[in-house]
């Protein structure tokens, strides 16, 4: 089990959407604003990334294993 909240797994999901956008150095102001964190929140996800990734496709996992379970 995570950690990390559902609110930091979707502060995550919205830094990795810049990030794979490829439009920008995700070491820019212009990535951060890009990606609509706070300066903090934003560092906390880079410092964060190895272990936010995990987290994040572990929820997804759950996620999807839930609907299929409300599926049957």
């Amino acid at each position: 089990m995570s950690n990390y909240t559902q609110q930091q797994i979707n502060q995550f999901r919205a830094y990795e959407y810049v990030r794979s956008s490829g439009h920008y150095n995700m070491f820019s102001a212009e990535a951060r604003l890009s990606s609509g964190l706070t300066k903090d929140e934003y560092i906390f996800v880079m410092e964060n990334y190895d272990e936010l990734l995990e987290a994040s496709e572990a929820k997804s996992a759950q996620d999807h294993l839930i609907q299929q379970v409300d599926h049957s």
